[in-house]
Protein backbone atom coordinates (compact mmCIF):
# COMPACT_ATOMS: atom_id res chain seq x y z
CA UNK A 1 0.00 0.00 0.00
CA UNK A 2 1.25 4.07 -0.89
CA UNK A 3 1.21 5.31 2.42
CA UNK A 4 2.83 8.06 0.42
CA UNK A 5 0.27 8.47 -1.94
CA UNK A 6 0.68 12.26 -4.02
CA UNK A 7 -3.00 13.51 -2.93
CA UNK A 8 -2.70 13.57 0.82
CA UNK A 9 -1.14 16.77 2.71
CA UNK A 10 0.80 14.64 5.00
CA UNK A 11 2.21 10.98 4.58
CA UNK A 12 1.07 8.02 6.35
CA UNK A 13 3.25 5.17 8.20
CA UNK A 14 2.25 2.00 9.32
CA UNK A 15 0.44 1.52 12.40
CA UNK A 16 -1.85 -1.09 14.72
CA UNK A 17 -3.05 1.35 16.67
CA UNK A 18 -6.33 0.79 18.87
CA UNK A 19 -9.73 2.67 18.14
CA UNK A 20 -13.43 3.65 18.67
CA UNK A 21 -14.81 4.97 15.92
CA UNK A 22 -18.34 5.75 15.50
CA UNK A 23 -19.70 6.95 12.01
CA UNK A 24 -22.13 9.61 12.55
CA UNK A 25 -25.52 10.10 10.97
CA UNK A 26 -28.64 8.42 10.00
CA UNK A 27 -27.52 4.68 10.37
CA UNK A 28 -24.98 5.20 12.99
CA UNK A 29 -22.15 2.84 13.41
CA UNK A 30 -19.82 2.11 16.38
CA UNK A 31 -17.08 -0.48 17.31
CA UNK A 32 -13.46 -0.55 18.18
CA UNK A 33 -10.99 -1.46 15.33
CA UNK A 34 -7.61 -0.89 14.65
CA UNK A 35 -5.78 1.09 12.34
CA UNK A 36 -3.61 0.30 9.33
CA UNK A 37 -1.80 3.62 8.81
CA UNK A 38 -1.67 6.58 10.47
CA UNK A 39 -0.31 10.15 9.61
CA UNK A 40 -1.11 14.05 10.61
CA UNK A 41 -4.14 14.50 8.17
CA UNK A 42 -5.78 11.02 8.65
CA UNK A 43 -5.90 7.33 9.23
CA UNK A 44 -6.72 4.11 7.40
CA UNK A 45 -8.77 1.59 10.00
CA UNK A 46 -10.87 -1.90 9.45
CA UNK A 47 -14.69 -2.01 9.59
CA UNK A 48 -16.74 -5.26 8.69
CA UNK A 49 -19.45 -2.25 8.05
CA UNK A 50 -19.39 0.57 4.93
CA UNK A 51 -19.78 3.49 6.39
CA UNK A 52 -19.77 5.20 2.92
CA UNK A 53 -17.55 7.54 1.26
CA UNK A 54 -18.49 11.05 2.63
CA UNK A 55 -19.87 9.79 5.52
CA UNK A 56 -18.26 11.91 9.09
CA UNK A 57 -16.86 10.08 11.99
CA UNK A 58 -15.37 10.66 15.33
CA UNK A 59 -12.29 8.57 16.30
CA UNK A 60 -11.06 8.02 19.46
CA UNK A 61 -7.25 6.43 18.76
CA UNK A 62 -4.90 4.79 21.65
CA UNK A 63 -1.35 6.37 21.17
CA UNK A 64 0.74 5.01 23.99
CA UNK A 65 -0.67 6.05 27.37
CA UNK A 66 -2.66 8.65 25.40
CA UNK A 67 -6.08 8.97 23.71
CA UNK A 68 -6.15 11.66 20.48
CA UNK A 69 -9.87 12.97 19.70
CA UNK A 70 -10.74 13.38 16.12
CA UNK A 71 -13.11 14.21 13.80
CA UNK A 72 -13.31 12.90 9.93
CA UNK A 73 -14.58 12.49 6.65
CA UNK A 74 -14.33 9.35 4.93
CA UNK A 75 -12.43 9.33 1.50
CA UNK A 76 -12.05 5.73 0.19
CA UNK A 77 -13.65 2.79 1.09
CA UNK A 78 -11.53 -1.00 -0.04
CA UNK A 79 -11.83 -4.22 0.68
CA UNK A 80 -9.39 -6.49 1.87
CA UNK A 81 -8.33 -10.32 1.38
CA UNK A 82 -10.81 -10.98 4.68
CA UNK A 83 -13.96 -9.03 3.15
CA UNK A 84 -13.43 -6.34 5.81
CA UNK A 85 -13.41 -2.87 4.49
CA UNK A 86 -10.22 -0.42 4.24
CA UNK A 87 -11.53 3.01 5.01
CA UNK A 88 -9.81 5.71 4.76
CA UNK A 89 -10.25 8.55 6.26
CA UNK A 90 -9.27 12.38 6.62
CA UNK A 91 -9.46 14.21 10.07
CA UNK A 92 -11.38 17.91 9.47
CA UNK A 93 -11.21 18.90 13.23
CA UNK A 94 -8.43 17.56 15.66
CA UNK A 95 -7.44 19.66 18.77
CA UNK A 96 -3.71 21.69 18.35
CA UNK A 97 -2.78 19.53 21.43
CA UNK A 98 -3.93 16.21 19.85
CA UNK A 99 -2.49 17.38 16.45
CA UNK A 100 1.02 18.20 18.41
CA UNK A 101 0.91 14.94 19.84
CA UNK A 102 0.24 12.71 16.89
CA UNK A 103 3.15 15.35 15.49
CA UNK A 104 5.75 14.16 18.13
CA UNK A 105 4.95 10.72 18.08
CA UNK A 106 5.12 10.64 14.22
CA UNK A 107 8.35 12.18 13.69
CA UNK A 108 11.40 9.90 12.94
CA UNK A 109 9.16 6.77 13.29
CA UNK A 110 8.11 3.95 11.01
CA UNK A 111 5.16 2.76 13.21
CA UNK A 112 3.39 3.93 16.26
CA UNK A 113 1.88 2.15 18.69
Amino acid sequence: MDYNHPARKFPRVPAKNTILVKKLGDHEIEGFSKTGSLGLGGCMFLSDESFGVGAFFEILISVKKHVVKASGRVVYELPDESGALRVGGEFVRISPEDLKLLETLWEGASTIN
